[in-house]
């Protein structure tokens, strides 16, 4: 058995270095390649990771540094450059820590399960929603970017049927959800006993405190990128997967000429941080 892991990384700079101490801690021999994408960084990112690389003599990570800082393109680049015949891919993001041998422990755990059963998530394991994120892994068969673990037959399947998610979709974790109970084909419904997971198994990472500058900006980001994704779901949702848009621009125009409508319903506060993402993604096409 060998898995790999790939953290992505987007101005992680006080972050990284226990985040890649937390997966060189919880890991083994089993471990094929971690690879770390930096996606469009601006900070100290790459060169902290580079600095505890060897400090830990961690020869298995890769690093690799992306111009375009999307993560939809990284994920991309992951599954169609990168991606190799490892029995198992973990998918993680930067800013979290992991449970004690979570790694080589979700991956057996996957690899037992029947033919249909592809994708593993981690368990949230602190937070103040704990309950109510568990419960949608739990129930609802959804994961989450911090850790979630797929199968070699599904990394053969997105990259045999040339599947990429669009870059500057902003809801990642639906659609890969979506993407996973659906086998690929998006329909309404979703196929049985798609996801497992692993009790008391997961990440866990420190809640944001409202008064820290940057947790405020960061957890206001947050509603700007889930309510504007809601929004962009709705016309993917409505497009036949074969095809979508390699971009979400022209999807992002409709929105901004629907919006109204679109985030009727929405408070006040969240429809203002949804428009203002839209007009800054909108200014980025000139």
């Amino acid at each position: 058995m060998k898995y790999n892991i790939t953290m992505f990384a987007y101005n992680e700079s006080s972050n990284i270095i226990d985040s890649i101490k937390s997966v060189w801690a919880n890991t083994d021999s089993q471990l094929g390649t971690f690879h770390l994408i930096a996606n469009g960084c601006t900070d100290d990112t790459v060169s902290q990771s580079q600095r505890i690389k060897k400090e830990l003599s961690f020869e298995k990570l890769n690093i690799t540094e992306l111009t375009i800082g999307d993560k939809c393109n990284a994920w991309n680049y992951y599954m169609h450059e990168l991606a190799d015949d490892s029995d198992v891919h973990f998918f993680v993001d930067a800013d979290v820590s992991f449970s004690e041998h979570c790694f080589p422990n979700m991956s057996a755990h996957l690899l037992k399960t029947q033919e249909e059963t592809v994708a593993i998530a981690g368990l949230p394991l602190s937070g103040r929603n704990i309950n109510f994120y568990r419960s949608l892994v739990v129930d609802r068969s959804c994961f989450f970017g911090n850790l979630y673990g797929l199968k070699l037959s599904f990394i053969s399947r997105i990259r045999n049927s040339s599947f990429k998610l669009p870059t500057g979709l902003n809801w990642i974790d639906s659609f890969l959800t979506k993407a996973v109970n659906t086998n690929l084909d998006f329909k309404p419904r979703n196929l049985p006993n798609r996801v497992t997971y692993l009790e008391d198994t997961g990440y866990r990472f420190e809640s944001l405190s409202p008064f820290k500058i940057g947790d405020l900006k960061l957890y206001k980001n947050r509603i700007a990128r889930y309510e504007l994704g809601k929004m962009q779901e709705y016309y993917l949702d409505s497009t036949d997967v074969l095809y979508w848009p390699k971009d979400m621009n022209e999807i992002n125009l409709k929105i901004q000429a629907n919006f109204q409508s679109l985030a009727s319903s929405l408070p006040l506060h969240k429809r203002i941080l949804a428009k203002q993402r839209l007009q800054k993604l909108l200014a980025k096409m000139k």
